[in-house]
């Protein structure tokens, strides 16, 4: 098949080494599973108009452990296309020593996927880089032009940091922005909370290019989720919302629709957590409790699911598109809850949608085994699941 004959074009990121990223692996050897399924680097994948995926390049990596280990996440930039055609996209290498590297991605004659280095690779800023994303600022430098900075997370070892990278094209070199170390961890949970450990970060979307952007950072170390305000060159801390007592958020994402309103992943819980940004002061507050991703009687006491935190291991949590929908992973579980956004509607505040809950409508198996990462197709119609301990993608079409 062409590229052509695809809806959509992806990239998988994968671990090249054994037995990583498991909080369990210490403690318990891991969460079982088949170890000898290991990744061998960034893949391409086609999602066709039915949703079959498909690997590209006959399933061969377009950027190789040699080139890269554990390239966990990644991302690719807004707007970017290179001078000599393609898109830009940025990969991290989740180790000890946390680097990244930009890559140009092009299209050959034989419809493969190629990946060529943009640039050495590049210190992250801390250790075991988890979470890599970007967003065009316009005025950043002062000027009118628009500038990429990326945002890494690095999980850490002895403390979570975020790291901020900038360029004004593909073509020049990233330079360092700024640098935030989130300190200590809540020690709620002394086997994983002893330090702060910056999991991710997600963009308050604007419909203004030239207003303040806003990026919230989620600390599974230190229960929080911290604010970060961006305007002319500067990057300030704005506030902090502190998530319930040993839940770990790991994810947030801004409803697309109604962007005041958030969903937070709370990893160590098992649960999901609605939060809003306060129209007058734009801080961030929780909407009524988390609400669990697992049923009420999982795991049983003699399951080996409750062996590793009673089963409680949530990964990712997403909007649909049209804003109406969560759709949030459970590790272990391996499972999709899917929730209905419950709201009335007030016509004379400023935020009109007035957010009353979550409604569980479904849960599915995701037809694999440790869904780590999820991603919403642009047009809502499809949900991609990516399996880190099966080593493989689902595809779900929504209806």
């Amino acid at each position: 098949m062409s590229l052509n004959d695809y809806k959509y074009v992806g990239l998988v990121g994968c671990y090249t080494k054994e037995g990583q990223a498991d909080p369990f692996e210490g403690s318990h050897g891991g969460v079982p599973h088949d170890r000898s399924l290991i990744g061998e680097g960034v893949i391409a994948i086609g999602v066709d108009y039915d949703g079959r995926l498909v690997y590209l390049n006959d399933g061969a990596p377009i950027i190789t452990a040699k080139e890269l280990q554990n390239p966990s996440y990644l991302t690719i930039l807004e707007n970017v296309e290179t001078v000599e055609g393609g898109v830009g996209v940025c990969v991290v290498s989740e180790l000890e020593k946390g680097m990244w590297q930009p890559f140009k991605l092009s299209s050959s004659s034989n419809d493969h996927v190629r990946a060529k280095p943009a640039g050495a690779p590049m210190k992250s800023g801390g250790e075991y880089p988890c979470h890599i994303t970007s967003a065009r600022v316009v005025g950043f430098d002062g000027e009118s032009r628009a500038t990429s900075l990326l945002f890494i997370c690095n999980y850490g070892e002895d403390e979570g940091v975020l790291s901020i990278f900038s360029s004004q094209d593909f073509e020049s070199a990233f330079k360092p922005e700024a640098k935030f170390m989130f300190g200590d961890g809540s020690k709620a949970d002394l086997n994983r909370q002893q330090c702060s450990h910056a999991h991710s970060t997600s963009i308050a979307s604007t419909c203004d290019p030239y207003s303040p952007v806003d990026i919230c950072v989620a600390d599974l170390g230190s229960d929080a989720i911290v604010q970060f305000s961006i305007k002319s060159g500067r990057v300030r801390e704005t506030g902090r919302l502190a998530a319930p007592q040993g839940s770990g958020p790991r994810s947030l994402m801004f409803n697309p629709k109604h962007n005041h309103l958030a969903i937070v992943s709370l990893e160590m819980t098992g649960e999901v957590w609605l939060i809003r940004k306060r129209s007058h002061d734009g801080c961030l507050e929780g909407l009524g409790s988390p609400v669990s991703i697992l049923p009420s009687d999982w795991p049983s006491p003699d399951m080996t699911e409750s062996q590793f935190n009673l089963g409680r291991w949530a990964s990712d949590a997403l909007w649909s598109e049209d804003g109406k929908y969560v759709y949030a992973a459970a590790r272990l579980h391996d499972s999709i809850s899917v929730f209905e956004l419950k709201y009335r509607v007030e016509k004379y505040r400023d935020d009109a949608v007035v957010a009353e809950g979550l409604e569980l409508v479904q849960r599915i198996s995701t037809q694999g085994r440790t869904p780590r990462c999820l991603c919403m197709s642009e047009c809502g119609q499809f949900l991609l699941v990516a399996h880190q301990h099966s080593h493989d993608v689902s595809s779900f079409e929504r209806n």
